[in-house]
């Protein structure tokens, strides 16, 4: 039994590391959403799997102990997640000693607050069952029901959570039913750290032995997008409880992820370079670097090009680029109580470091969003998406689309500069034209939403439009043909006539 539980671990660890994302996800050593041990209302992003691997270390009037968590998180929802451990993967018998000694399955759901809110309710749910090498210990069940509160604007967060647990008894002792409460602080100081004080209490459970408590203090660094080491040093406050204990381990998690990067919105006054109208055209700028000598040109090595420059159009030059006017009905529509806080949930998120100061040190105050008038602009650079950056529901924007736009979007906020966005949806011609307006409009709508909130891009200058089969690329008899013609486009607009 232990060489295959051994056996399956190792294969999901090798399976995990050979195929890296770019995600973060911070389990706590029990599996569920949180801290180091303390749970956070934080639940795991749809499809990611998390695992992590821990070494804990006690001592105590119970002697010393050395065990070896394992703990597996699977997001099921945006607002669900399930978790379970494995107590020890030493096999060791110090798992009693430990007071870590329990094999977990969990559920916890967020019933109260969007992802991003900053103040968010969850409810979780746990199964315990002891495992130990004494037949009297071994295979008593608990089970745990608690509520969890976790608020964190910003860079810094709190959390609490209180529970009740109801404990099996051994044949030759009895065990008391528990309450539970705990909670801890979390502080951000750069987007890699994260410093964390928690403390965890248990009324009694076996008479005599006294009450449980522990505060620990600990630091989580991500190593990299996909990777997440902990370090935590722990006291105990409680007669049952060890008087120090040592907490290390790592945890990895594949998919979306989740991270905590706050992205720089990019409210920014006008660019000087788009004059009004009747001002002399901009010089056009050339990409690229060109070979002053036709030798250095020869030799000059082909580069693979960027997902960025996979997807940008090319466009008329400023001096005769056509309007494209921005009516009010054009605007992104927002849902009452939208959350305005931004978060690093895309895909390029984790690869980003500290904000950017010069982002910071251009904010400005955002546009009067009440202004009905038009806004006449040009097309400034373009970007053409195909259909697979959209998923099997064909509006959801799918992984592939959601890094797509997360490129573009970085590159565009390297520039600096003011601009407006237009996104454009198209498709082929099956299906009725009412339909196909109403899906290209939602895949635009879908894709706006996606800037706005998870990459920081101030919702009212982002404007949508839905154009259904009324501009194909290519002819709608042939599957290339449909496949071309199933696709989004964002516009990168600059004004001609000033801000508005």
């Amino acid at each position: 039994m232990r060489t295959t539980v051994l056996l399956l671990l190792v294969i999901g660890i090798l399976a995990l590391w050979l195929n890296p994302a770019p995600c973060h996800a911070v389990p706590t050593q029990f599996g569920d959403t949180g801290l180091l041990s303390q749970p956070s209302a934080e639940t795991l992003d749809a499809g990611n799997l998390s695992f992590g691997l821990w070494l804990n270390h006690s001592d105590g009037d119970g002697g010393s102990a050395t065990v070896a968590p394992v703990a597996l998180t699977l997001g099921l929802g945006s607002f669900l997640e399930v978790y379970g451990t494995y107590p020890n993967l030493l096999f060791n018998d110090d798992d009693l000693a430990s007071g870590r000694g329990d094999l977990a399955l969990g559920f916890k759901a967020r019933v109260l607050g969007k992802r991003s809110s900053p103040f968010k309710l969850a409810m979780d749910v746990q199964g315990r069952r002891s495992v130990a090498d004494d037949p009297g210990r071994d295979g008593v069940n608990s089970y745990l029901g608690r509520m969890i509160g976790s608020y964190r604007p910003e860079r810094f967060g709190v959390h609490a959570n209180i529970g009740y647990q109801g404990n099996d008894s051994p044949r030759d002792v009895h065990y008391d039913n528990q309450v539970l409460v705990g909670g801890g602080i979390e502080f951000y100081p750069n987007p890699r750290a994260r410093l964390i004080a928690e403390l965890g209490y248990a009324t009694e459970k076996e008479k005599g032995r006294g009450e449980e408590g522990e505060a620990m203090i600990g630091l989580q660094y991500f190593a990299s997008p996909h990777l997440t080491l902990n370090l935590g040093v722990g006291v105990g406050i409680a007669d049952a409880s060890p008087d120090w204990r040592i907490l290390a381990g790592m945890s990895t998690t594949q998919g979306i992820g989740t991270y905590f990067v706050p992205v720089p919105r990019l409210i920014q006054p006008p660019d000087p370079v788009s004059a009004p109208a009747g001002a002399a055209p901009d010089t056009e700028e050339l990409p690229g670097i060109r070979p002053l000598s036709p030798l250095l040109a020869a030799q000059a090595q082909p580069r693979a090009l960027t997902g960025v420059e996979l997807h940008e159009m090319p466009v008329a030059p400023t001096a005769s680029a056509p309007d494209v006017i921005l009516t009010a009905a054009e605007r992104l529509p927002q849902a009452e109580g939208a959350p305005v806080r931004t978060r690093g949930l895309s895909p390029l998120a984790p690869m980003t470091s500290a904000p950017s100061p010069v982002a910071e040190t251009i904010a400005a105050p955002a546009p009067d969003e009440s202004s009905q008038e038009a806004i006449r602009t040009y097309v400034y650079r373009k970007f053409r998406l195909p259909e697979f950056s959209f998923g099997f529901d064909q509006h959801s924007l799918s992984d592939e689309g959601r890094k797509a736009v997360s490129e573009i979007i970085a590159d565009l906020r390297r520039e600096g500069r003011w601009f407006l966005l237009r996104i454009d949806g198209h498709t082929d011609n099956v299906g009725s034209a009412q339909y196909n307006e109403r899906l290209s409009l939602r895949r635009a709508i879908a894709m706006g939403s996606y800037i706005a909130g998870h990459e920081g891009l101030d919702p009212a200058r982002i404007f949508v439009k839905g154009f259904g089969q009324d501009q194909p690329l290519a002819d709608n008899e042939t599957a290339e043909g449909r496949s071309l013609n199933r696709r989004v486009e964002i516009l990168v607009l600059l004004p001609k006539d000033g801000m508005r």
